[in-house]
C-alpha cells in the first residue's frame, strides 16, 4: 500500500541559471554525490511537497480508521516533513560552535584547518575510489574544474584568515552577503534580467555590510583614555583588512558556485568537483603556510612541531576541525530534503549564533550598528530565499493518481 501511495510531481526539466543562486557554499559541501542536477526538482520538500490524491476505489470503507492516527505518529511525520530544516539547523549551529571553540584556542588557525583538508581529501578520495568514479572524467572541462576549485579553495582560505581578523558574527555577516554576490554573477553571466527583489536586497546588504564594517570615515569611534593612539591604528587596520578579505570570501564562494553550476550542467559528478575542491584549498594552504614558516619575517609562528603541534589546544582544535565534517553531512542531508533556498536561508540562523555565543561568553559585545547590520543582510536573504521560492512553485504542477486494484 505505501508503495502505491506515490507522488508525481510534474516539473519543467528546462535548467534554469537562477538555480545558481540557490546552490550552497563549498565550505559547508559534503562528498556525497549528486548524480543529477534533475533531482533538484524531485527532492521531498516541506516546501514543495503535497501529497496527489489518491482515490481507491476499494478502499473507501477504511477512510475513517485511518484518520484516527496516534498523536506520536502524527509528530514523528511532522518531524520527518521538516527534517531537511532540522538537519540544516542543526548543522548551522554546529559549525558556529565549533568555529568559536577554534578561535578561542592559542592556535595558528591555517595549520588547524591544512590538516583537517588532508584527512578529508583522503576520505573523499575514498569514496570516489569506492563509487569507481574517474578523478579526471574524459568529459570535464579543465579549465572549468581548475576555476572553480581555485575560487572555491580562494574562499575557504579567506574565511580561515578572516576568523583571525575579525569576531565571528562579523566575518559570518559579511561572509553571507554571498548571497547577493551570486545573484548579481548570475544576472551578469547569464544575461538574466534584473530583479525588484534583487535591487532590494542588494540595497539592505550595501547598508547592512557598511554597518557591519563601521569605516572610520562614516563613523566616529570613542576610544578609551588609555588606550594609544599606535594601539588604536594597528587594530582599525586589522578590523579594515577582515573586511576586505571577508567581503573577498563571500565573492571568491559566489563566483565558485556560478561555476559549479556550470560543471554539473556537463554532467560532473558532485563528488569529483568536491575532491578537486579539497585537493587546490590542501595545495593553497600548504604554501601559504610554508611562505610563514620559511619566508615571513612576521610574528606568525614558525615551523617548530613541538610547540605547535603537539600542544593540547592544537589537538583540540584540530579535533573540533575534523568533526566539522558532522555539520557537512548534516547539510547534504538537508539539501536532499529541502529546497536549497530554505536551506540557505536556514543556513544564515549563523549570523545570530555566532551574535549569541559572543554576547554570552566574551568580553567584548557586538554593539548596534553592528547588530543592525547583521538583521539586514539577513533579512535580504529571506528576501531572495523567499522570491526564488515563489518562482520554483510557480513551475511545479501536481497530478492525481487513481488506483484500482482487482
Amino acid at each position: 500500500m505505501e508503495k502505491q501511495q506515490r507522488t508525481i510531481s510534474i516539473t519543467s526539466t528546462k535548467s534554469s541559471p537562477e538555480v545558481a543562486v540557490a546552490n550552497l557554499d563549498p565550505l559547508l559541501q559534503s562528498i556525497n554525490d549528486v548524480n543529477d542536477d534533475i533531482t533538484y526538482f524531485d527532492r521531498k520538500s516541506s516546501i514543495f511537497y503535497h501529497p496527489a490524491n489518491i482515490i481507491d476505489e476499494n478502499d473507501e470503507e477504511n477512510i475513517d480508521s485511518n484518520q484516527k492516527v496516534h498523536i506520536y505518529t502524527k509528530c514523528f511525520c511532522y518531524i520527518k516533513r521538516f527534517s531537511g530544516i532540522l538537519y540544516s539547523l542543526i548543522a548551522a549551529l554546529l559549525f558556529t560552535c565549533s568555529n568559536f571553540i577554534i578561535t578561542q584556542l592559542d592556535v595558528v588557525l591555517l595549520d588547524v584547518f591544512l590538516i583537517r583538508f588532508i584527512i578529508q581529501g583522503l576520505i573523499s578520495y575514498v569514496y570516489i575510489t569506492y563509487k569507481d568514479y574517474h578523478v579526471f572524467p574524459s568529459n570535464i572541462n579543465n579549465l572549468l574544474m581548475f576555476s572553480r576549485s581555485f575560487m572555491a579553495a580562494m574562499g575557504s582560505v579567506c574565511f580561515y584568515l578572516g576568523l583571525e581578523l575579525l569576531p565571528l558574527p562579523e566575518l559570518s555577516t559579511l561572509r553571507y552577503t554571498q548571497v547577493i554576490w551570486t545573484a548579481l554573477l548570475v544576472l551578469i553571466i547569464f544575461r538574466e534580467r534584473i530583479t525588484l527583489p534583487i535591487i532590494i536586497a542588494s540595497i539592505l546588504t550595501l547598508i547592512g555590510v557598511i554597518c557591519v564594517a563601521q569605516p572610520t570615515i562614516l563613523f566616529t569611534k570613542s576610544k578609551p583614555i588609555n588606550e594609544t593612539l599606535q594601539m588604536s591604528l594597528k587594530n582599525d587596520d586589522q578590523r579594515l583588512k577582515g573586511v576586505f578579505v571577508a567581503i573577498f570570501c563571500a565573492f571568491s564562494i559566489s563566483m565558485g558556485i556560478v561555476l559549479n553550476k556550470k560543471l554539473l550542467e556537463q554532467k560532473v559528478r558532485q563528488s569529483v568537483i568536491m575532491f578537486h575542491f579539497i585537493l587546490t584549498t590542501t595545495f593553497m594552504l600548504l604554501i601559504t603556510q610554508t611562505y610563514y614558516w620559511v619566508f615571513s619575517k612576521t610574528n606568525h609562528r614558525k615551523f617548530n612541531i613541538k610547540e605547535i603541534y603537539l600542544t593540547e589546544n592544537f589537538i583540540y582544535a584540530t579535533i573540533l576541525a575534523t568533526l566539522q565534517l558532522i555539520p557537512m553531512v548534516l547539510t547534504q542531508k538537508s539539501i536532499k530534503r529541502e529546497h536549497p533556498s530554505i536551506v540557505t536561508v536556514v543556513q544564515a540562523s549563523e549570523i545570530l549564533f555566532s551574535l549569541i555565543l559572543q554576547n554570552i561568553f566574551l568580553a567584548k559585545k557586538s554593539n548596534g550598528l553592528a547588530i543592525i547590520g547583521s538583521i539586514l543582510v539577513l533579512t535580504s536573504i529571506f528576501i531572495l530565499g523567499g522570491h526564488k521560492l515563489w518562482l520554483d512553485r510557480q513551475n511545479r504542477t501536481h497530478q492525481s493518481i487513481k488506483i484500482q486494484r482487482k
